[in-house]
């Protein structure tokens, strides 16, 4: 068995939506969420110079923050992410629409050489609902 921790998040940027309106649609907790043209901020709190360009929504959708291959996999938690949004579809596309970005991501730690495969099933889901799926890969353990 290939051994790599992951998680898995759903992010949309969008020229000025109101983040929780994405929030209410999607019927998902934003991790992290800023409006565009507000203040700029640290996690924490502390100022930062500038406005936010866009409006910008994060949410871990199983409220997981990791997974490890050893007990799920990739394939099969970004599978369930997609049925949850399928009856979102309508929203989501009109995110598209109006400009916005929608990213599926996965990011993967690992030492060693593994494989995430995805079928041109759920490939083909991911457009029908407008997301782009983006794979970062960290070369380093994450809880394995």
């Amino acid at each position: 068995m290939q051994s790599y921790s992951f998680s898995v998040a759903l992010r949309i940027w969008h020229p000025n939506i109101d983040p929780e309106v994405i929030s209410q649609n999607l019927w998902l907790k934003a991790k992290h969420a800023a409006m565009a043209r507000a203040e700029r901020t640290t996690p924490k709190g502390r100022k930062l110079s500038g406005v936010h360009a866009e409006s910008y929504w994060h949410s871990d959708p199983f409220e997981r923050d990791d997974y490890a291959s050893t007990d799920d996999l990739a394939e099969d938690i970004l599978a369930s992410v997609v049925e949850v949004l399928a009856p979102k579809k309508a929203f989501l596309l009109l995110l598209r629409e109006q400009g916005a970005r929608l990213h599926l991501q996965v990011a993967s730690f690992s030492h060693r050489n593994y494989a995430v495969e995805l079928s041109p099933h759920f490939l083909i889901a991911c457009g029908e609902l407008g997301l782009s799926v983006v794979h970062d890969v960290y070369p380093c353990a994450q809880g394995i």
